[in-house]
């Protein structure tokens, strides 16, 4: 029970971390959105998100797909916080880290989806996976 209501507690705070991130994009203040989003996934996932940026792809499925302590959880805000980078990638055409943090988006979205036990469902993944693929 207690480690239930740890994550529930984690995933709330993630969610008001989220909507300050969402913030700074909205008012495209770049720097900030960027700090915010390296502080974040310190916080949640102990991994710099630069270092994940920079890793290959085998270096990507090793140190995170195949982590053997990050949670589920864990990887889904690894994959929001990918995701909203690879959003900010798009808007100022930096195409090369685009493509390259695109591919890691997909993987781990991939690995989200196939990791859920049959009786779950993560619409969010499902979506991002789909928007992803176009």
């Amino acid at each position: 029970m207690l480690k239930k209501d740890f994550l529930v507690r984690q995933m709330e705070e993630f969610g008001k971390v989220m909507a300050v991130i969402l913030g700074f994009k909205r008012q495209q203040d770049w720097d900030k959105f960027e700090k915010e989003i390296a502080d974040a996934a310190l916080k949640f996932t102990s991994f710099e998100i630069n270092v994940i940026e920079k890793m290959s792809d085998v270096e990507f499925e090793k140190e995170i797909l195949n982590h053997p302590t990050l949670t589920q959880d864990q990887l889904k805000i690894m994959a929001e916080l990918l995701f909203e980078k690879l959003n900010m990638f798009a808007q100022h055409n930096y195409d090369a880290n685009y493509s390259r943090l695109k591919v890691k988006c997909i993987a781990l979205y991939s690995h989200i989806q196939n990791n859920l036990t049959q009786n779950e469902f993560d619409l969010n993944a499902y979506y991002k996976l789909q928007i992803l693929k176009k």
